[in-house]
């Protein structure tokens, strides 16, 4: 399990070079790491059935899909993918056998290797957790303290100079 020092390195170091706007979107940040690596990532809300975490990152051939409960608050949303994009950025690759189908008709085997996901023993569970937690409090201290993204790339610019996104991006 890394330190939460290495997980503030890590964290740094992948949204540094993304260039987001605040207030934070989730469908930017997902869009700009998966251009920058050159492999997207597809979120897809859809209604998780119960006994099954509220969010699942698949790694497929042609893609990264987060599925995240459809069946919640905008807010909670948010929060499910940015922990599944914490997995990601942790290297992590949760569901081994668990497949797409097992999201709409999970089998015993499926719901139990799910379930595992659910607590935050797993060291992987907490390093992602700790992630999106580290993604969301520096969101909302660079919204409350610095506002909106300027639009235009010139303010843009002088903004970013001027520590335009609040510490350490």
């Amino acid at each position: 399990m890394r330190s939460q020092r290495a997980l503030r390195v890590l964290c740094r170091d992948t949204l540094k070079v993304l260039d987001l706007d605040l207030p934070l979107d989730v469908t930017q940040l997902c869009d700009r790491h998966g251009a920058r690596r050159g492999r997207p990532i597809r979120l897809i809300a859809h209604p998780l059935p119960a006994g099954m975490p509220n969010g699942v990152w698949l790694a497929a051939d042609d893609a990264d899909y987060f599925f995240y409960q459809a069946n919640t608050s905008p807010l909670h949303q948010q929060q499910i993918i940015i922990h599944e994009f914490g997995h990601l950025i942790a290297g992590h690759q949760m569901l081994g056998a668990v497949s797409a189908s097992a999201l709409t008709a999970p089998a015993d085997d499926d719901s139990t290797a799910a379930l595992q996901r659910t607590c935050y023993a797993d060291d992987r569970e907490w390093e992602a957790e700790m992630l999106a937690s580290m993604i969301l409090s520096w969101a909302a201290e660079a919204a409350d303290t610095v506002g909106t993204t300027p639009r235009n790339d010139d303010l843009r610019g002088i903004a970013r100079l001027l520590g335009g996104h609040k510490g350490w991006l």
